[in-house]
């Protein structure tokens, strides 16, 4: 893998609810913009925006099907500003809305708090 590509990917795990911009990535990385994005989609085999996108989908998912926090706590949680686009990359992905996703996961009831 190429080093640029991994410094990327650590910068991008280090920070994956933040959005960055392609520009600012490749500029930590000296390259040009369409030069990391190539390199990455190479190396990765899906784009930056796919990677950052299925990063915070599998968050997403590992929090519905395991936590009681709201669905709309969770989209801003993991970086997403609009419930609406997050409910249509989730179905896209999982094939359920997340609704659906965590009826179909095994909870605990949530505990009282006194």
């Amino acid at each position: 893998m190429d080093r640029r590509v991994a410094v990327t990917l650590a910068i991008l795990a280090e920070e994956w609810r933040t959005d960055h911009r392609v520009s600012d990535l490749a500029a930590a990385v000296n390259l040009a913009p369409s030069r990391l994005q190539h390199l990455f989609k190479s190396d990765i085999r899906m784009s930056i925006r796919q990677h950052v996108q299925h990063r915070r989908l599998t968050e997403a998912a590992r929090l519905i099907a395991t936590t009681h926090l709201r669905i709309s706590e969770i989209v801003y949680y993991v970086g997403y500003r609009d419930v609406s686009n997050f409910n249509h990359a989730f179905r896209r992905t999982f094939g359920v809305s997340p609704g659906q996703y965590r009826r179909s996961a095994v909870l605990p009831p949530p505990q009282k708090q006194d």
